[in-house]
């Protein structure tokens, strides 16, 4: 019996090692988040949602401020202003006698609640994600996260699902597709489409998450300075966005005095290619991510305490 119990356990001891062993071989294929759960705290942050997440590249904002920058957005299920999401960025700022430089990206979705009562914080849709469930943020290999949110799913550590999809190191997700003309008016009719039946008359304006975008704001306020910013997006999209919510500028006007500058860029909807009428198609992302670099280079130049480290 004592013989047994002793290969019992060793069986065990080696089965769990060469578990971990394959989960410390998750990249950036693995899943679309992952790589930013293992990074280190960070001292130059992009925040929003997926629209950011693909459409804001790091690298970009790296060559012409001089400075490294995370992008630590996700989708409009996991990261929309909120309690939620602000906890978890409290975890990945690093605090340092350097001030730091935050993008927000901001949209109607993402200050609105899939809810009857768009306040009741307990039915938030994030509660149940990655953003709530992982208490460490800045581990590599982050087991936390693996065990938790690829639900069974370990296989995608060895091989690679999602073929189109790419998270690199910096938390951009590289996403490749067909870009021939049928399939991307394919792509955005059946975005725009889902949308306007299932989203649009299901989503409200929330003001406590309007609250949490403020609180976020104001927490990074005390570690570096704040810039709002607003992507562009399908002409069709921004059509049901205008229904959504007709006097978001105003609402976002209204914070310019607790950030450093707020830039609209759906002006230019019309100037840049979408890969499903939601998200900037990777080569319209790189350009908007140029433009606001630039914006924010010349905000901060105007800054009488700016300082290029």
């Amino acid at each position: 019996m004592e013989l047994f119990l002793k290969r019992l356990i060793a069986f065990i001891l080696i089965s769990a090692s060469f578990f971990l062993m394959i989960l410390s071989l998750a990249n950036g294929h693995t899943d679309p988040f992952y790589i930013r759960f293992t990074t280190p705290k960070q001292q130059n942050l992009i925040l929003g949602t997926s629209r950011a997440a693909q459409g804001l590249m790091p690298s970009v904002f790296d060559s012409i401020l001089h400075k490294t920058f995370l992008n630590y957005s996700f989708t409009l299920a996991h990261s929309p202003y909120g309690e939620t999401y602000l906890n978890s960025i409290k975890k990945k700022v690093a605090k340092t006698e350097y001030p730091g430089l935050f993008v927000l990206a901001v949209d109607p979705w993402s200050i609105s609640s899939k809810l009857d009562n768009p306040n009741d914080s307990t039915s938030f849709r994030e509660l149940d994600k990655c953003l709530s469930n992982t208490p460490f943020v800045n581990h590599s290999p982050n087991f936390f996260y693996l065990l938790k949110n690829l639900s069974g799913k370990y296989y995608s550590v060895l091989f690679n699902p999602n073929s189109g999809m790419y998270l690199h190191q910096d938390g951009w997700l590289e996403v490749t597709v067909d870009m021939d003309s049928s399939k991307v008016n394919e792509r955005t009719n059946t975005r725009i489409e889902h949308y306007r039946q299932k989203n649009l008359p299901l989503y409200h304006f929330s003001t406590l998450r309007m609250d949490y975008l403020k609180k976020t704001i104001g927490y990074l306020s005390a570690y570096g300075d704040v810039f709002i910013v607003r992507l562009p997006v399908h002409p069709l999209m921004m059509e049901i966005e205008e229904e959504l919510m007709p006097d978001f500028n105003r609402k976002m006007e209204a914070l310019a005095p607790i950030t450093e500058g707020y830039l609209d860029l759906t002006c230019l909807n019309e100037e840049f290619d979408y890969s499903d009428g939601n998200h900037l198609h990777k080569t319209s992302g790189k350009k908007v991510s140029i433009i606001i670099a630039n914006w924010l280079k010349e905000l901060q130049r105007t800054n009488p305490n700016y300082t290029d480290d």
